[in-house]
């Protein structure tokens, strides 16, 4: 932007140097075009400087991302992992047929289900394949 500025500091110093008068058709020509060109420069003088505000902006806020991205992102050898490792069961309501989640303690009480959606509480009874590690419900 400051190339543009000098080119039409040199115009102006041309014009000056040829000493148009203001008054002849050319001079009125030569004046108007300085007015404009100046008008121009001014223009994207403040375009360049919105730009370079706008840049900035967006440079803060792709910092604010990436340090959201690494609050949220997990990686592989982070010891979150406990939490992939979490086992579960889903179990259908029998009155409402939505999906109950538990987990491999809730087996080891005696509680019975409470399902989240309809409140109805049932019993669930698990059945052994035989296949079980120091089960004593196995028919061996």
């Amino acid at each position: 932007m400051e190339n543009i500025s000098n080119q039409l500091s040199y115009l102006k110093g041309l014009i000056d140097g040829l000493k148009v008068d203001p008054e002849s058709d050319y001079g009125a020509i030569f004046e108007g075009i300085i007015n404009v060109l100046d008008e121009i420069n001014d223009s994207v003088d403040e375009l360049a400087q919105l730009q370079d505000e706008i840049a900035d902006q967006v440079d803060l806020i792709d910092e604010d991302l990436a340090t959201i991205e690494d609050e949220l992102v997990y990686d592989e050898d982070d010891d979150d992992d406990d939490f992939n490792d979490f086992e579960y069961y889903e179990i259908d309501c029998p009155k409402c047929g939505a999906v109950v989640c538990l987990d491999e303690d809730f087996f080891d009480t005696d509680n019975p289900v409470t399902c989240p959606e309809c409140g109805e509480e049932f019993d669930i009874e698990i059945q052994c394949d035989g296949n079980c590690d120091g089960c004593t419900d196995c028919e061996e």
